[in-house]
């Protein structure tokens, strides 16, 4: 077995059916030494720890004899090991063995998640069995050829030639006083300091953290791993870093700070990257504030953006994800008679964590006394500025992680900024990116789970760190299309070949009760239409698909696709849709709504998202953006980070004669709309389990009590046109009106 390209277990299989005998031996990787062999016969192998292997392949060996006996060349689809398991026929691989050529089936597990991929060869006979997600092979010797285990093998490729030691736990200094527990590990066995860097900082506890990088230590590099200040894991207090943890703004000091450290150490040879997702992903990217020159490289998956690019603030509104997140991660666990449904609707905001935990949070209070973009929040900003980046990115995420919206600013950053090679992988996943193919029941093909990712990281580092012209920094930009289901290159994204394309609003004034009279076409408004006009209560908000209470344990679902037809049947649920397509149209980057509209109340949320209307009259939600109206005059509404954003507000007059143009983003995307299918796009003041509604008073939403209903009208006439810009790709285009 190879895991990321590294041998790792050996299993001999001598006899065969019962009469079979396993033997297998494991290699330490930190001694790089092997184990001497166990052995059973097949009656032993079930629930022997030594024949437990890694990931979805972890109970393969006893599982092993049963691939026997069954016709997999006479068949194109087969349940294994049971029928909840369906495995499918994806591709024929042809590969030279031993100076013959050699032809093989590779079978997916369809719709799975962290699936086990088959590769069999002549005469139904196993030749691999593939944890895709996380680049683990168990494959029959001398058949390497079929895997990626040959990639790794690559002399372009740093190899797996050392063990590695772990130094005695360090406390590094930092400005503010407080020091952080850092564990370091640098290779052994063959080689000499100093050496590349790669650099994990982390709130999530750093114990056993080294078992999901142990193959950069093996592979020459020192691997720095720390506990961002005030945090550890619960059962490690001895790890703990020291101070208290104050979500993101403490990040830019403390990880300039490290790397000065760092890059003084005499096994360092002053270059550094990173790598991390989500939190670990933004703490990468407030290190490059500093501007050092030892930064090299990010890897930045699912990376967090600032704090009013993505989390906790979307668009001037507050997640709600972000409570249960903070509460997480101060462990303070939720009262035994509370529910995430009771908590999340308590009044004021701003007091939800002693309603919730009975503990008054510092963390929480910040989040509301900062709503705006106020200083406070000003050093963790790292979009200020137009100086150049000097560092090289390798940016991963998905169309449905809810922190998509800071890849996305972020990618615009070193689009405009940055100096060195950039590469932008962008999926069909969601926070815990490249595990699943198909999500709510939304199927997405074998391909949607790369087996390359973890190869691209290696050579990443190899380019940057060690000078490997390997020619990873091409593709710029791989994307995965949605409705087609495949993957696409470009040289930029969006991609120059999208061309912006006006949709606009119509309707006869009762697109708010009936479903088909909101109309979305290509032509303008040529007269005064009759606005849409509904009653937003925020005591009744829109709710999104999925509750908190709902969940088994926090995940990003809220951002997931979900054929919302049924919600669209709210009286404020305003939705505007094509004709039916009669070619098929692609779409791929940005979203923007020009939306007219005017309302009775002093502040409100416009929120907007697109969604695929198939034959079946289902409502796909492909994405969704919002927009708080306080905060309408922004200077970036796309990205909503360059220039001034968010720190100052702007009021309605709460006159329904005053007509106010907004600009909505809703976080780009690649998606075919079928021939058959229509374009839809919603507007609503609510999307309640994602963000708190707005009270409509004008007022402090972190402290007001009450709630004002509004009227919302939505214009679409010619002097006041409402429309939507698709980024439409070349190709048959629908032009019908």
């Amino acid at each position: 077995m190879y895991r990321w390209g590294i041998l790792t277990s050996e299993l001999v299989v001598e006899g065969v059916g019962k009469a079979a005998i396993y033997r297998i031996r494991h290699k330490d990787l930190s001694k790089n030494k092997w184990s001497e062999f166990a052995t059973v016969d097949l009656m032993g192998l079930p629930g022997n720890d030594n024949f437990r292997l890694y990931g979805s392949l972890e109970d393969f060996p006893a599982r092993l004899d049963s691939l026997s006996g069954i016709s997999w060349s006479n068949a194109d689809a087969i349940g294994w090991p049971n029928a909840n398991t369906i495995y499918v026929r994806h591709r024929s691989l042809s590969k030279t063995i031993q100076n013959r050529v050699v032809t093989a089936e590779y079978w997916g597990a369809r719709d799975a998640s962290t699936p086990m991929d088959l590769i069999l060869g002549p005469d139904d006979r196993l030749i691999a069995a593939v944890d895709v997600a996380n680049d683990y092979v168990f494959v029959r010797r001398g058949y390497e050829e079929f895997t990626s285990v040959s990639e790794w093998k690559n002399k372009l490729v740093s190899q797996p030639k050392y063990g590695f030691k772990e130094l005695d736990l360090a406390r590094v200094p930092t400005r503010a006083g407080p020091r952080l527990a850092t564990r370091v590990y640098l290779p052994e066995g063959g080689i000499e300091a100093p050496f590349p860097t790669i650099l994990v900082r982390t709130p999530y506890g750093i114990d056993k953290l080294i078992d999901t990088f142990q193959q950069y230590a093996i592979r020459g590099y020192a691997v720095v791993i720390q506990a961002v200040r005030g945090t550890s894991y619960w059962n490690e207090p001895a790890l703990r870093s020291e101070g208290v943890w104050q979500a993101m703004i403490q990040e830019p000091d403390d990880g300039a700070d490290t790397l000065e450290w760092i890059i003084a150490q005499p096994w360092s040879n002053g270059s550094v990257c990173t790598q991390g997702p989500s939190y670990l992903g933004y703490t990468q990217w407030t290190l490059t504030i500093a501007e050092k020159p030892a930064l090299k490289c990010l890897v930045a998956e699912v990376s967090m953006g600032t704090a009013f690019s993505d989390q906790p603030y979307m668009g001037g509104t507050f997640v709600q994800g972000m409570a249960y997140y903070a509460f997480w991660m101060l462990d303070a666990k939720v009262l035994p008679n509370r529910n995430w449904t009771d908590i999340l609707r308590h009044r004021p905001i701003i007091d939800i964590d002693e309603y919730a935990t009975g503990r008054d949070l510092p963390v929480w209070n910040n989040f509301f006394k900062h709503w705006r973009n106020d200083a406070f929040w000003e050093g963790q900003n790292w979009y200020l500025g137009d100086y150049s980046r000097n560092f090289a990115t390798l940016q991963i995420s998905g169309w449905f992680d809810d922190d998509y919206p800071g890849t996305r600013s972020n990618w615009a950053l070193m689009s405009r900024y940055g100096t060195q090679p950039n590469r932008l992988i962008l999926g069909p996943w969601k926070h815990r990116y490249n595990a699943d193919r198909s999500l709510n029941g939304y199927g997405y093909g074998i391909d949607a789970i790369r087996g390359d990712i973890w190869l691209i990281k290696q050579k990443w580092y190899d380019y940057f760190l060690k000078g490997l012209r390997n020619g990873v920094t091409k593709p710029t930009v791989e994307y995965f299309v949605l409705g087609e289901n495949q993957w696409r290159t470009a040289t930029s994204w969006p991609p120059t070949e999208s061309e912006s394309q006006k949709w606009f609003f119509h309707s006869s004034g009762k697109a708010d009760r009936h479903p088909t009279d909101g109309r979305l076409t290509v032509a303008p408004p040529t007269d005064a239409e009759a606005p849409d006009s509904y009653i937003f209560d925020p005591q009744d908000p829109v709710p999104n698909w999925s509750s908190f209470d709902s969940m088994q344990e926090f995940s990003d679902v809220q951002s997931y696709q979900y054929d919302f037809k049924d919600i669209e049947t709210r009286h404020d649920v305003v939705t505007y849709t094509s004709p039916v397509l009669s070619k098929d149209l692609t779409i791929a980057g940005n979203i923007i709504i020009n939306l007219q509209a005017a309302t009775d109340v002093k502040d409100t949320d416009w929120w907007v998202y697109i969604s695929d209307v198939t034959p079946k009259n289902e409502s796909n939600r492909l994405s969704v953006g919002v927009l708080r109206a306080r905060f309408r005059s922004l200077e970036d509404p796309v990205y909503q980070v360059f220039g001034a954003n968010f720190e100052k507000e702007k009021l309605l007059s709460g006159n329904l004669q005053d007509i106010v143009d907004y600009e909505i983003s809703i976080p780009s995307v690649a998606n075919v709309f079928k021939a058959g299918h229509r374009i839809r796009i919603a507007v609503m003041n609510s999307n309640e389990n994602y963000s708190f509604p707005n009270s409509n008073t004008g007022e402090d939403e972190g402290i007001v009590t009450e709630t004002v209903a509004g009227e919302m009208n939505i214009f679409h006439t010619k002097k006041n046109p409402s429309y939507v810009l698709l980024p439409v790709m070349p190709g048959p285009t629908e032009r019908e009106p």
